[in-house]
């Protein structure tokens, strides 16, 4: 869920800022790269964090798909009491069938999961980290067509993600953004591993959905 939230907030952005053509623009950074080779350290997993690494293997695959039913049915199920599915499910449709914009790719890479913890041998779960790169073409040609366009666009995007994290290829009309993203992974008894956004968003929800013994050794970490 956190994948595409990031996707859909990003997808947000690009149609909000291509209605504004008031602002002065500045001058215009063509590509700003910088390679970063982070090596995971998932060499000496348990048996249990291990499961949690396949598990996650196989939900980052039917993200970068849109594997909507996959994606649903891999997302910790408690979500969709405060979410309504059929709109999470219109969401992706859209961005599939968009007109306007196309994601080229999403690559991703697990850098790190945490020891598994359980609770009264009824749930286990653990956090996840792991980077994500999306890769968005304009496929329709009024959308960022000018130098002012562009320009407000860039600073939008860095101040949301970071200089260092967006490139804009003006030439072939992409636009790359990199991100660190944070997962938590449950396995309620007799269940899979189930999956579900780790960030100030989504915490505001766990109050609603996670059970009372995983919230308290949350709060202490």
């Amino acid at each position: 869920m956190r994948i595409l939230s990031f996707i859909t907030f990003t997808i947000g952005i690009l149609f909000f800022n291509a209605c504004v053509s008031e602002k002065k623009p500045k001058k215009i950074v063509e590509k700003t790269v910088i390679k970063s080779n982070i090596k995971s350290p998932l060499d000496a997993l348990t048996l249990k964090q291990l499961a949690v690494k396949n598990t996650f293997d196989l939900y980052l695959s039917q993200l970068k798909s849109f594997n909507t039913e996959a994606i649903i049915e891999m997302t910790y199920p408690k979500l969709f009491t405060v979410i309504n599915g059929d709109i999470f499910k219109q969401y992706i449709s859209a961005m599939i069938n968009s007109v306007d914009i196309k994601v080229v790719s999403y690559d991703t890479n697990i850098t790190k999961i945490n020891s598994v913890t359980t609770v009264d041998d009824l749930i286990d779960f653990t956090k996840i980290n792991y980077s994500s790169d999306v890769k968005i073409l304009f496929l329709n040609q009024n959308l960022y067509n000018t130098e002012q366009g562009i320009n407000f666009l860039y600073d939008v995007l860095i101040h949301k993600y970071g200089k260092e994290n967006i490139e804009i290829n003006i030439k072939d009309r992409t636009l790359s953004i990199k991100k660190e993203e944070h997962m938590l992974a449950i396995k309620e008894k007799d269940s899979d591993w189930k999956f579900l956004g780790d960030n100030k968003e989504y915490r505001k929800l766990y109050t609603s959905i996670l059970p009372y013994e995983v919230l308290k050794i949350l709060d202490k970490k």
